[in-house]
C-alpha cells in the first residue's frame, strides 16, 4: 500500500465574544496540527501539549473518519497546542484538522465549505467551526452562511486561561431556553455595539457591549471566578473582556500599545490563577 503522507492544521477560536452567542467568533493563532498517512488500521498518536481526557472521544479521529470513511484507515500524529476544556475551540480545530489531513492523505481536495458544515454539525453550533475553518473574525448568518469581518488592528489580544476546566456540555446546560423581550432587546443592542467596535476600533462601542445577559450571566453563576477575571482585566485597563466560548477562559482586548501594562495588572490581581496567552489573530483558518 502506498503510504501517502499529508498534513493540516487548524487554529483555536474564541466564540460569542460576549453578546454574539453562537454566531460570532475570532480565530486565534494557537494550532492543532495533524500528520496522516495511509495504514492498515486506524491509529492516533498525541504528541502535543494538550491531549484528550482519558476515556473521551478523539475529535481528530472522528473528523478524519467523517471525511474519508471508516473503511480508509489512517495513522495520525497530533500536535495540539490548544488547551482542552477551556473555551478555545479545541474540538472544532481537532475536527477540522483531522478532516483536512485525511482528505489530503486520500489525495482528495479539501472543500472548506463542506468541512465547515461537517464541523458545525459535530459541534452542534457554527461559530467555532466558522472561525477555525476560515480564520479571522467571522459572523455566521441566520441561514448558516459565513461572513468574514475586518477586525480593526487597533486592538491587542490577551487570553486568560484558568487552572480549572469547564466543558461545553456543562456550561451550555445552564443557559436558559427563553428570554424576556427586554433581555433580547438589550442583547441585540450589545451585539450591534460589539460589531461596530470590533470593526471600527471604537472602544466606546465595546464598552456598550459589555455584560451579556443571554449566556454570560448564567455562566457567571456557574463559575463566578470567570467574572472576577473579567473584572480584573477591565480594572487593569482593558477596553473589553468576555467569556471565551463556553469558558472558563476569558478573551481580553486592549489598546495595542497597552497590552503589556494590562497583562501585568491582571497578573498582579489574579496571580497564578490564570495563564496569560498572547495569541495573534489567525488570518488563515485550516492550512
Amino acid at each position: 500500500m502506498t503510504k501517502i503522507k499529508a498534513e493540516a492544521s487548524a487554529p483555536a477560536s474564541s466564540a460569542n465574544l460576549g453578546p454574539g452567542f453562537d454566531c460570532l467568533a475570532v480565530a486565534l493563532e494557537i494550532r492543532c496540527r495533524v500528520k496522516a498517512r495511509r495504514a492498515e488500521k486506524w491509529v492516533v498518536e498525541h504528541v502535543g501539549a494538550h491531549t484528550p481526557p482519558r476515556g473521551s472521544s478523539d475529535a481528530v479521529l472522528d473528523g478524519a473518519r467523517s471525511a474519508v470513511g471508516i473503511e480508509h484507515p489512517l495513522s495520525m500524529e497530533v500536535d495540539n497546542q490548544i488547551p482542552i476544556g477551556s473555551g478555545l475551540g479545541s474540538s472544532a480545530a481537532a475536527y477540522a484538522a483531522g478532516m483536512a489531513a485525511a482528505s489530503r492523505c486520500m489525495e482528495e481536495p479539501v472543500d472548506f465549505d463542506q468541512v465547515f458544515h461537517r464541523v458545525a454539525a459535530l459541534e452542534g453550533h457554527p461559530d467555532n467551526a466558522a472561525a477555525t475553518v476560515f480564520g479571522g473574525l467571522v459572523l455566521v448568518g441566520a441561514e448558516g452562511s459565513v461572513h468574514r469581518l475586518r477586525l480593526n488592528q487597533r486592538f491587542g489580544i490577551l487570553v486568560l486561561v484558568p487552572t480549572f476546566r469547564l466543558f461545553t456540555s456543562e456550561s451550555r446546560r445552564v443557559v436558559a431556553g427563553t428570554f424576556d423581550l427586554r433581555t433580547v432587546i438589550g442583547s441585540l443592542s450589545r451585539m450591534g455595539s460589539l460589531v461596530v467596535g470590533l470593526t471600527t476600533g471604537r472602544s466606546d462601542m465595546l464598552s456598550s457591549a459589555l455584560g451579556d445577559q443571554i449566556h454570560e450571566s448564567s455562566r457567571n453563576r456557574l463559575q463566578p471566578l470567570v467574572g472576577d477575571f473579567i473584572d480584573a482585566a477591565l480594572g487593569a485597563g482593558a477596553v473589553y473582556a468576555a467569556w471565551s466560548g463556553s469558558g472558563p477562559s476569558v478573551l481580553v482586548l486592549t489598546e495595542s500599545g497597552e497590552t503589556d501594562k494590562v497583562a501585568l495588572g491582571i497578573q498582579s490581581a489574579m496571580g497564578s490563577q490564570v495563564e496569560i496567552l498572547r495569541p495573534g489573530v489567525a488570518r488563515q483558518g485550516v492550512i
